[in-house]
């Protein structure tokens, strides 16, 4: 009984632990390409802008429709036969 309780609370902080890797690396993997020098026609240093443009795309995806219009059609609807 006590050995099956043992296993499950190992697996489980397996699972938390393999769990905190992958959110931290994707985290990482963010902040790699946000500070990146930029290519032209960007400013190479301009990572405001870059952080700004990143924030509004997760939280105002909306504003974005205009300039990519398959952003307003469901992802089946964007393919054509």
């Amino acid at each position: 009984m006590i050995t099956t309780i043992l296993v499950l609370l190992s697996i489980l902080a397996i699972a938390l632990l393999l769990s905190g890797i992958i959110a931290t690396l994707l985290g990482g993997l963010v902040l790699f390409h946000l500070m990146k020098s930029k290519q032209y026609p960007m400013d190479s240093s301009n990572r405001i802008n870059h952080i700004r443009l990143f924030w509004f795309a997760l939280t105002k995806p909306h504003l974005f429709v205009k300039t990519f219009e398959w952003l307003k059609n469901d992802e089946e609807d964007n393919f054509s036969d």
